[in-house]
């Protein structure tokens, strides 16, 4: 779910993929650190209005990868179901 930036959104230029207008929104990301799966809330990302790609700076990922770390953080845990793709 994006949701519209409520502070001065930062520059991100146009589009890698296609060139489109690119606005910063807070998003949730789901990505893995260290083999293990993490959701986080209200992540400022860039989101092309044209393509929907995703653009992150470097010091927001930086800041993901120390939450992840940081077990004192923790706001909540939640199961997620896995199975394992079957080609037909």
């Amino acid at each position: 779910m994006l949701k519209p930036m409520k502070t001065k959104p930062n520059k991100y230029g146009k589009c890698e993929s296609c060139g489109g207008k690119v606005l910063e929104k807070l998003a949730t990301v789901d990505c893995r650190f260290g083999g293990r799966l993490f959701e986080f809330e209200n992540v400022p990302v860039g989101v092309c209005q044209d393509c929907g790609q995703r653009l992150y700076k470097g010091g927001v990922l930086e800041q993901l990868e120390q939450l992840a770390s940081s077990k004192s953080k923790v706001k909540n845990i939640i199961q997620v179901p896995v199975t394992e793709f079957q080609a037909v």
